[in-house]
């Protein structure tokens, strides 16, 4: 029988396994976060945390932690815990420093509008430096990841992520330097194929105007379950929300995205 979940404090910093954060609400991502953060787990051999941070404006829901751990239990993942938190999404999140959290690419407020990320996504991406895996509504399989860059030579998280992350290690790698018109892609593709040296890892240019335009034409021919890319390249503008899904662009895919 599987024993009753708990609600755990916050979590320490003496800890000796990685730590996965699964954020969840009471929108229809929780299951897709919590199979996202499982997968994850399993292969850098680390624990789950299953955290909903409370909103003034509604009830807790302690409920919805107890049954997501529960499901985690029986699904594979013993060890996975929970708690309810108080306070600012970002800062409780990244509370005990996790190395890595998972959240839906919407939350309650806001599943119902394809046409709009969450409102916690903006938040968290940039206040915080943890990776961050944005989930689609529902867990596919994992074995092939795409990864975007532009040309610039001091934007180079994405690739130290792969060729270091150890989650990542068994998955096929397409890695792109996007490059604009005047751009020499040559340099980024040589520095992305030395450090990528052990990896089974395709790296090749394309003329394209961003990482939306690369995606969609990638993705549109390809197809991929993971997108990797840099919040440098996601968002070089400090000003400018991520608020909008537009079609073909790197959030409108039924795609995880992994920000680093």
């Amino acid at each position: 029988m599987a024993r009753e979940p708990t609600l755990m404090p916050p979590p320490g910093a003496d800890r000796l396994k990685p730590r996965v954060v699964a954020c969840i609400d009471g929108s229809g991502y929780a299951n897709s976060v919590c199979d996202h953060a499982a997968w994850m787990a399993s292969r850098i051999e680390g624990d789950i945390e299953v955290l909903h941070v409370e909103d003034p404006q509604e009830p807790a829901r302690a409920s919805l932690v107890r049954e997501a751990v529960s499901r985690l239990h029986e699904e594979g993942s013993p060890d996975a815990t929970g708690r309810v938190a108080a306070g600012a999404f970002p800062l409780t999140a990244t509370e005990g420093g996790p190395d890595l959290i998972v959240m839906g690419k919407r939350g309650i407020t806001s599943e119902q509008d394809r046409g709009r990320l969450g409102s916690h996504v903006d938040r968290m991406i940039r206040a915080t430096t943890v990776p961050v895996c944005l989930t689609s509504r529902f867990f596919l399989p994992i074995g092939r990841a795409v990864v975007l860059l532009d040309a610039d030579m001091k934007h180079r998280a994405a690739v130290e992520l792969v060729a270091t992350h150890r989650g990542l290690h068994r998955l096929a790698i397409d890695l792109i330097v996007t490059a604009r018109d005047g751009e020499d892609p040559a340099p980024k593709m040589a520095w992305a194929r030395r450090a990528l040296a052990a990896r089974d890892a395709d790296v090749f240019a394309m003329q394209a105007n961003g990482p939306d335009d690369a995606a969609a034409r990638y993705i549109g021919e390809k197809g991929a379950d993971l997108i990797i890319i840099s919040r440098a390249v996601l968002a070089p503008d400090p000003e400018a929300r991520l608020g909008r899904i537009e079609e073909g662009a790197v959030w409108g895919w039924r795609t995880p995205v992994l920000v680093c």
